[in-house]
């Protein structure tokens, strides 16, 4: 055995679905796996997010001022239709443009930070983002929120302290109103595969007694197709290379 290996704990998950392989083979993911941000990721993601957040944001603003200054004129006369879509669009522009703009400071500043933002270990999950950590045990369920691979949604046993941006990928524009025993985790914009990190907390909250929620709205159950229940070794002690997942 070289000086590059060593004994640690290994979890078994489902190979990314491609179009040009349906069944693909699984993935061994060495443990634990420390996840840091990608800084070139959020970096060009920060500054799209700003340039959505400002148009839309001014946008609704001059909705909100166009539609105060026709109220203001006297004689001057709005159609109920008009006052509607002005109001629509000033409140919609100016949530959307916050919420952007929010986002955009968040992945600029996740771009420069110098420390790993998610750890997955054999025991339990540790996420330094929101102050996360939890035992996999303590984990009810878990999802995709969505359906889309962007975050997983955790529900757990019992509530936790614990504190959820809500700007960031992967959580924006969900759940405003945090729940004791829900937190949402990102998988987003990391330094490792976002399937990878995902199907790692589904595989480990199901081998630890969680029950695991990936069906997509109209569209199949796909986890208990990838891996069968049953399937030998999905949490084993193995000897694997120290190569990083990617």
């Amino acid at each position: 055995m070289s000086d590059s290996t060593s004994t640690t704990a290994s979890v078994v998950i489902p190979g990314e679905l491609q179009l040009s392989n349906p069944i693909p083979p699984p993935v061994t993911v060495p443990l634990p796996m420390i996840a840091w941000p990608d800084g070139v990721k959020n970096f060009w993601s920060g500054l799209l997010c700003l340039a959505v957040g400002v148009i839309s944001l001014s946008t609704g603003l001059l909705c909100g001022l166009g539609l105060s200054g026709a109220f203001g004129r006297a004689g001057d006369g709005l159609s109920l239709s008009m006052v509607l879509v002005l109001t629509f669009m000033a409140v919609f522009g100016i949530g959307i443009g916050v919420g952007f703009i929010g986002a955009a400071f968040t992945c600029l500043w996740d771009a420069v930070r110098g420390d790993p933002v998610l750890e997955i270990g054999m025991d339990r999950l540790r996420d330094r983002r929101s102050g996360l950590s939890v035992p996999w045990s303590s984990v009810r369920s878990v999802g995709f929120l969505n359906g889309r691979l962007l975050s997983v949604d955790l529900q757990l046993r019992s509530p936790v302290s614990c504190w959820q941006n809500p700007f960031r990928i992967g959580v924006l524009f969900h759940r405003y109103r945090l729940i004791p025993n829900r937190v949402i985790v990102s998988v987003a914009h990391l330094d490792a595969s976002a399937h990878v990190v995902a199907y790692t907390i589904l595989t480990l909250v199901r081998q630890n007694g969680g029950e695991v929620i990936s069906k997509i709205p109209h569209g199949p159950e796909m986890y208990p197709r990838l891996i069968a229940h049953g399937t030998p070794a999905n949490l084993r002690s193995s000897p694997v290379a120290s190569a990083p997942v990617t």
